[in-house]
């Protein structure tokens, strides 16, 4: 974790504790690095609060699941039962008798961040959403989200939902990781259902350069939570903040941290529109075969070097006609090496590595 005193003092007044008996919310945020899952910035990561609506990136993370593993398609029929339909504000407004397709459930969680449709997919998943939330608690643990005990789909208050900064983190991480083209979804601004159109309420996505997701969140007892991710120079980051007293504060927290972490990877801000323009035409003109697979992470070079051998030559269909390499990393400020394989298209990429983690071997892609 990096500690700077500058960035310190300029978020002191976030990140001041309120001992109040009436107010249980704690302020906290982390920033990782997507690739590394390094943590580079914490303050009370490990404090337990409530999600609020971010409570709904799980209820999402499920949905996904169920769609990759056929239980579920965009095109499915939710119904709505009196109870969901009682739900309150955000909400679609949905009636007791009538049905939503997935396709649009998904939009309006992520975006309108309605809680009546967060009943629905539960409901439609579990029978109920007392069990859908026991079902949210066991995808959590197996996510390794330690600290975290979900009671409902939405993220309505209740005392005993809880979470943590760190967990969000490693929520959004995997979210992010295993299901790729359904998180592009969280960088749509708006969505239109039955000829009303609604906007995202994720403002700093807006303006915060790299940025493409992922979620807001309020209730009163827990303040304004954000959990974001912004790519600059092929470079992610993930940050969470809980507790802000208000929208804009909380935005402007997050991007004060995530700002400073960026510079200390000596990836700055560019403020000339042109250029990010020109930039974005470069990138799609890049050839296709530019990802790479990592095998392995060691202390040791020789060791990264066997670990080449070795998928080398127990695994020739994932590895042919690819490049291999050992490269230098750091971590913490500790020197690794990764062993690679390179020159992958992104498909060839996910399969390959998917194809070795059948036979328990670790793997994950770089682009």
């Amino acid at each position: 974790m990096k500690k700077n005193l500058l960035l310190i003092i300029i978020l002191n007044s976030f990140f001041i504790l309120s001992f109040s008996s009436n107010i249980f919310a704690k302020k906290a945020a982390i920033v990782i690095d997507f690739d590394t899952e390094e943590v580079l910035f914490e303050v009370n990561a490990d404090t337990r609060n409530y999600p609020a609506s971010l409570t709904k990136i799980m209820t999402l993370y499920i949905v996904f699941d169920y769609i990759k593993k056929g239980k579920l398609n965009y095109d499915s029929q939710l119904s709505v039962s009196s109870v969901a339909a009682s739900r309150s504000p955000s909400k679609l407004y949905l009636e007791e008798g009538s049905s939503i397709k997935v396709r649009d459930a998904v939009n309006a969680l992520i975006i309108k961040s309605a809680n009546d449709v967060a009943t629905v997919v539960a409901e439609n998943i579990a029978g109920t959403e007392k069990e859908f939330a026991k079902l949210m608690t066991q995808y959590a643990k197996n996510l390794g989200m330690s600290n975290t005990t979900f009671k409902n789909a939405s993220g309505l208050p209740n005392r005993a939902q809880l979470t943590t900064a760190r967990d969000i983190s490693k929520l959004c991480h995997k979210l992010i990781t295993n299901f790729p083209n359904e998180y592009k979804l969280f960088s749509n601004t708006k969505f239109s259902y039955k000829g009303k159109t609604y906007k995202t309420h994720n403002k700093l996505m807006l303006s915060y350069e790299g940025a493409d997701g992922i979620k807001t969140g309020y209730i009163k007892a827990s303040g304004f939570q954000l959990a974001f991710s912004a790519v600059r120079d092929n470079k992610r980051l993930i940050g969470i903040i809980f507790g802000g007293d208000t929208g804009s504060q909380r935005n402007k927290s997050l991007k004060i941290i995530m700002d400073k972490e960026f510079a200390e990877l000596n990836i700055k801000i560019n403020d000339n529109k042109k250029e990010i323009v020109k930039k974005e035409v470069e990138v799609k003109e890049v050839k296709k075969n530019n990802y790479s697979i990592v095998v392995g992470t060691f202390n040791y070079r020789n060791n990264a070097e066997k670990q080449i051998k070795l998928i080398k030559s127990k695994y020739p269909v994932s590895t042919k006609d690819k490049n291999s390499n050992v490269v230098l990393i750091k971590v913490n400020g500790k020197q690794l090496y990764e062993s690679r394989f390179e020159n992958f298209s992104k498909k060839e990429a996910y399969t390959a590595c998917k194809r070795l983690k059948k036979y328990n071997r670790d793997c994950f892609v770089r682009l």
